[in-house]
């Protein structure tokens, strides 16, 4: 009995507590979607009112982006080292999300010009390298604590908070930015991190783990057994885990999802300039408000449908509904001058891609090993993300090139092979991997027994 109280009486422990384990997912992948919105959008738009060069913008984005396309990397270093006493995965967070916040009082202490173009892309690497890393632990402390009856909210939340962040932080930053300047909209943008920050120090991911380094506490034994001390091993670990037969099965499912994000980015603002004459700040805040509402919608009943549905299944919806409206969309060309055919089109398919994200999501945290999750999740999201400049090159090859119906239709085409793959493929249900390291605990899997 004594050792149960002192497990009630330690707290904010997150695999003892659904609600904790739920926040801690909103609050990071709210506060991801903050330098996102930031660099992508606000600061860009901030700067080309100023009369800063297009080529000046593009290098300050390029540099936002630049350690997402190094996050593969992240994946290892988080996997190989950690502070164990503190958990597997949070100091990784907690050493992040403080990089982000340090980050933002630069800049706002600091306070560039619109045309102080290398400060602004020095701070939008560091920012978006915080978030990289920070994604990479919430994303493997997600695999390593939620049950797997969770994993489908889980996907929602994943899904959801980060588009809200990026959208509300879009709007509000570009507003402080035209009204108070850059270092007002910083110090702003900086609060809900730090309070981020201040919430990873204090929870713990299991039973009796420190805190901080000089608090009381000691590693706790499943991730003792879970941890890889060397490269070579977590290699291998990792080598096998992603070409396990099952895994390289589900790579061209992911890789598919993101293709219509690149593809509709890069010629839907023509398409609607030249078929709606619609300027671009009517485009942007179309997507704008439309992203927004996917984020609620992923967040507050994202996860629960797809759970509902059941992962699979809903990735066999989603493929379906998506060959059925890109089909559509090709043959309506006649109709394109129609905002009610393009927005219903457009909306349809944001529906389609929030289902199809949160339930890849989930099957891809089922097949993940949790010795090597941040390293494996890595890995498949590095996959899903390559297929958003696959479907801008298409959009370039098809519809730029004066053949717009072709764009749509090779998209039905592709997904009606990701769809006979989905239909002829039975993908796990669960996570047997995360159940073998449960049961290879003393006590096996499930809570500590309880002693009088």
């Amino acid at each position: 009995m004594a050792q149960a109280a002192s497990v009630r009486a330690d707290g904010f422990v997150l695999t003892e507590s659904l609600a904790l384990r739920l926040l801690t997912l909103v609050m990071f992948y709210f506060t991801q979607g903050f330098p996102i919105g930031l660099f992508y959008f606000a600061l860009p738009a901030w700067m080309a009112a100023n009369a800063v060069s297009t080529v000046a913008i593009a290098s300050v984005v390029g540099s936002a982006s630049l350690p997402w396309t190094l996050k593969i990397i992240n994946g290892f270093l988080v996997d190989r080292y950690t502070f164990l006493p503190m958990g597997r995965r949070r100091v990784w967070i907690i050493g992040a999300q403080s990089l982000l916040v340090l980050t933002l009082i630069a800049g706002a202490l600091i306070a560039p010009l619109p045309s102080e173009v290398a400060l602004i892309a020095a701070l939008g690497f560091c920012a978006n390298a915080a978030v990289t890393f920070q994604d990479a632990g919430i994303d493997s402390l997600a695999i390593d604590i939620m049950p797997e009856e969770e994993r489908a909210r889980a996907g929602g939340i994943m899904a959801g908070a980060q588009l809200i962040g990026l959208s509300l932080t879009t709007a509000a930053g570009g507003w402080m930015l035209s009204h108070y300047g850059i270092a007002a909209c910083l110090w702003a943008v900086s609060v809900l991190p730090a309070t981020a920050m201040l919430y990873a120090v204090l929870i713990r991911e299991r039973p009796g783990e420190k805190r901080l380094p000089w608090s009381d506490g000691a590693s706790h034994p499943a991730n003792i057994g879970l941890q890889i001390e060397a490269w070579r091993p977590l290699l291998a670990s990792a080598t096998r885990a992603v070409f396990n037969p099952i895994s390289l099965l589900l790579l061209p499912v992911l890789f598919v999802r993101a293709m219509p994000d690149g593809g509709f980015e890069a010629f839907h603002p023509v398409l609607y300039k030249e078929q709606l004459g619609w300027a671009p700040t009517q485009y942007t805040s179309f997507i704008s408000t439309l992203t927004l509402a996917s984020g609620i919608t992923g967040v507050v009943v994202g996860g629960w449908l797809v759970e509902r549905i059941g992962a699979q299944r809903a990735v066999v919806i989603a493929l379906a509904v998506a060959i059925a409206a890109t089909t559509a969309m090709g043959l309506a060309q006649p109709l394109w001058h129609n905002p009610r055919v393009l927005m219903g089109f457009q909306i349809v398919m944001e529906a389609e891609r929030l289902i199809f994200f949160i339930a890849g999501l989930t099957l891809a945290m089922r097949m993940c090993n949790p010795a090597v999750a941040a390293t494996q999740f890595t890995i498949y999201m590095a996959v899903s993300n390559f297929g958003r400049p696959t479907g801008a090159a298409l959009a370039a090859s098809t519809a730029g090139m004066g053949n717009a119906p072709l764009f749509y239709f090779s998209l039905a085409g592709i997904w009606a092979l990701a769809l006979l793959l989905v239909l002829n493929v039975r993908y796990p249900g669960e996570n047997r991997a995360q159940h073998e390291a449960a049961e290879s605990l003393p006590q096996g899997e499930g809570p500590a027994p309880e002693f009088d």
